[in-house]
């Protein structure tokens, strides 16, 4: 890597380009850290747009990460992605700076190739990211707003390292992140939403029969969440349709009476061109030059404007909303869409778009107190500290959806996603989107089905549920059963390429597992033997496969589509009372006597 065109070497430096200085100091902390202040040296104001402070060559794969939750985190070779985006338009939704994909494609936060790391450690001023274009990559960040004269500010810092093991890499990147930002500590919570069932046509007398239906399945839910649907507009959030003529207060007390965690969604950070506060309050909006608003992006028909969270009125009026919500009774706030209040534009105050952002996660985390948020579509590391949980894929989808990898809904790249960005479960509790067992009313076949209830828990990531719960067979209820008795356990995820994965649990409910997941299109042969070392010895132990539990002696093979999961097994010693039968019959009782926890 070349910082300013010089080659990286430890020590401190001055740079200066145009009216700018930058001071830089590199350290050795596990590799290169990097810290890098940027001064203003004029004595005006400088508007800062984005800015390269260095470059590297990388090989022909890479390890590319999207910014926001729907999108990719996966291996990919550049020539062919460009390809893939040729002619599909990058907005805010996939990019804060949509502008550098017309030459390249871009990697936030952090990028790898066969070995050498490169992530940011932070993001609470600017947005950082990677550009590859013709075989190389920039270090790049976008600042986006005015530097009065003779200001500084401080770029995040910057770590670089060799490595050998990828997935090492980034478990040390997740600690390093984990060290110098705030994290909320929290517990993958269990329940029922209800988007993957009814998405818009959602009732208030629907959602009841759901309410009454779960505590006749016996699943003993912690969270009934009701999501979009509700709503008389987006941006009127405490206003409900005509569907739900008893109101959110109504609802909340509904949940509560049923002894589960009251669960709404909203996305407090768009506002809809039809919306009572887009008529009334234009003033909350991120604007362009012209002092119009911008368009943020497109959904339910209409345009969808940003808020701008550094106006104190729009701040207070989120405020309102949170407070109003916290009153009512909801304890898990679902908050979704929130790349748009990272959209580039003039805001009230000359903030960073990052720092824009922050402001407005800041004031919902402090209204809503010890409640649980959940971030969706979300920047990713500026969210840190702010969120309990975190979705980290795509939405997923009733259906495989395996083409085309771009963030749109997919059970496929859901479940991709939960696996390469496993090592963010350090800073909140991973998402990785609702899980289905239903067995109709799907275009899943019954080997993704399982894909789609195992791997999360595998990973013991958050775990809602989203079917109509009197549609459920005995056989789909079994099923996320035995996927629930998977969870609680603590996982790391091996990488044998962008469709196959090898998870390797310890302590879940069901002990120590290996598993092997397979989201290609052509079977996969692997040994046991090359995991087995990554987990603690036990004594003559075994392996079984699950769910036949027939010993497995070595090879496993694994289905297109599918998850082989392995279980790992001790010898256990049995003691044996023997009792005489008046009858004459002897009878033995054998009982164990160093029983290591787990369920067969």
């Amino acid at each position: 890597m070349k910082l300013f065109g010089r080659p990286l070497d430890y020590g401190k430096r001055k740079e200066k380009i145009g009216f700018l200085e930058f001071n830089l100091s590199i350290t050795q902390k596990d590799g290169y850290e990097i810290e890098v202040e940027i001064e203003n040296t004029e004595n005006e104001p400088k508007f800062i747009k984005d800015l390269k402070i260095g470059e590297f060559e990388v090989s022909e794969k890479l390890f590319m990460n999207n910014y926001q939750s729907w999108g990719p985190c996966t291996f990919v070779k550049p020539q062919e992605m460009i390809k893939v985006m040729n002619g599909l338009s990058v907005n805010f939704a996939a990019s804060p700076i949509p502008w550098e994909f017309k030459d390249g494609i871009v990697s936030d936060y952090f990028i790898a190739d066969d070995k050498t790391f490169a992530g940011f450690l932070s993001s609470e001023t600017t947005h950082p990211y990677f550009k590859w274009h013709d075989g190389i990559v920039d270090v790049k960040v976008y600042i986006g707003k005015s530097l009065k004269p003779h200001e500084k500010i401080k770029i995040e810092p910057l770590w670089v390292n060799d490595f050998s093991v990828l997935e090492d890499a980034l478990e040390l990147y997740a600690n390093k992140v984990g060290e110098l930002n705030m994290i909320k500590r929290s517990e993958p919570l269990f329940g029922w939403e209800s988007w993957y069932s009814y998405y818009l046509n959602i009732s208030q007398d629907s959602f009841l029969k759901e309410l009454e239906k779960s505590s006749e399945i016996g699943m003993k839910y912690e969270l009934f969440q009701i999501d979009d649907g509700y709503e008389k507009d987006v941006g009127d959030w405490l206003r409900t349709n005509e569907k739900f003529p008893e109101g959110l207060d109504f609802l909340s007390k509904k949940i509560k009476k049923s002894n589960m965690i009251p669960g709404i969604w909203t996305a407090p950070f768009s506002i809809s061109e039809t919306s009572s506060i887009f008529k009334y309050h234009k003033d909350f909006l991120v604007k362009d030059e012209n002092g119009s608003p911008i368009v943020a992006y497109e959904n339910w028909n209409k345009k969808i404007y940003a808020v701008d969270t550094s106006n104190p009125d729009a701040l207070f009026w989120l405020g309102e909303i949170f407070s109003s919500l916290k009153s009512y009774g909801y304890e898990f706030f679902k908050i979704d869409f929130l790349f748009a209040g990272m959209i580039p534009g003039n805001r009230f105050l000359n903030v960073t778009p990052v720092e824009a952002y922050r402001m407005g996660m800041k004031k919902i985390a402090d209204t809503v107190g010890n409640s649980h948020i959940l971030g969706c579509g979300a920047p990713l590391i500026p969210s840190i500290g702010y969120v309990n949980s975190m979705r980290i894929g795509s939405d997923t989808s009733s259906n495989w959806n395996g083409t085309i990898d771009i963030g749109m809904p997919s059970a496929k790249y859901s479940i991709r996603n939960a696996l390469s960005r496993n090592f963010m479960n350090k800073w909140w509790v991973n998402d990785p989107d609702c899980v289905m067992a239903r067995s109709q009313d799907t275009g899943l076949t019954s080997k993704e089905r399982m894909v789609n209830l195992y791997v999360p828990a595998l990973l013991n990531g958050q775990f809602l549920e989203s079917d109509f719960l009197d549609k459920l067979s005995d056989d789909d209820l079994h099923l996320m059963v035995g996927a629930f008795n998977f969870r609680k356990g603590r996982s790391n995820v091996r990488f044998l390429d962008g469709e196959r994965y090898v998870i390797i649990t310890k302590n879940s409910i069901n002990g120590d597992i290996i598993s092997f997941v397979n989201l290609s299109d052509s079977d996969w042969k692997d040994k046991v033997e090359n995991y087995k070392n990554l987990l603690d010895k036990k004594v003559n132990e075994f392996f079984v496969l699950y769910p036949s539990m027939k010993n497995v002696k070595n090879e496993v093979k694994i289905d297109p589509h599918s998850v082989a999961i392995v279980m790992h097994r001790g010898k256990r010693n049995l003691r044996r009372d023997d009792e005489k039968e008046d009858d004459g019959r002897d009878i033995h009782y054998y009982w164990g006597e160093e029983y290591d926890g787990t369920k067969v």
